[in-house]
């Protein structure tokens, strides 16, 4: 999710609403992520109030992330399903996570990336440094980290998903839980 990605999707899908549309397919298979501010806004068209996530810092000290008003789409009148894989990353999984968790949403497809920490680039004279910051928390307390978001109805990966994902890295983070919001 790039920077103006919400306001994109904000537009878009506020076409869709006002055409009478009532049954969306949000497809995030092969979206690898982005901003965490944009992950808000997008999940918060469909969440009108209430928490989204949590985010830990590395001194333990937990925020939790509430949804924006003005949602064009929180009618339970209006159904969702969101598509996910494996490539499905970062504030992506922010997404489907609450969406899942809000039941808002059928997720799906695939068990998705399994990146569960807020990041940032930093710059250097001969390349960049990236920085782990933080990691999100969905609703339930849970971390994506290496277990993705399971989807509600799965289906069968062409690739194996054992090599690919941030559970396959050696020194990624390990899963751990929080208390639920």
């Amino acid at each position: 999710f790039s920077d103006n990605a919400a306001s994109q999707f904000h537009e878009a899908l506020k076409a869709d609403i006002d055409a009478g549309r009532t049954k969306i397919i949000f497809d995030l298979r092969g979206n690898p992520g982005g901003y965490v501010t944009s992950a808000r806004q997008i999940a918060s068209e469909f969440i009108g109030s209430g928490p989204l996530f949590w985010e830990e810092d590395a001194d333990g000290n937990q925020v939790e992330t509430e949804a924006k008003s003005g949602g064009v789409a929180t009618s339970d009148d209006i159904e969702l399903v969101v598509l996910v894989d494996r490539g499905s990353a970062s504030a992506s999984e922010i997404v489907a996570g609450a969406l899942q968790d809000r039941h808002r949403a059928t997720i799906v497809g695939e068990t998705t990336f399994g990146k569960g920490t807020v990041q940032t680039i930093q710059p250097l004279n001969h390349g960049e440094l990236k920085l782990t910051l933080a990691k999100f928390y969905r609703v339930s307390g849970q971390s994506t980290q290496h277990q993705g978001v399971l989807p509600d109805i799965a289906f069968p990966s062409i690739i194996d998903t054992k090599e690919i994902g941030e559970s396959a890295l050696p020194e990624a983070m390990p899963w751990d839980t929080i208390r639920p919001a």
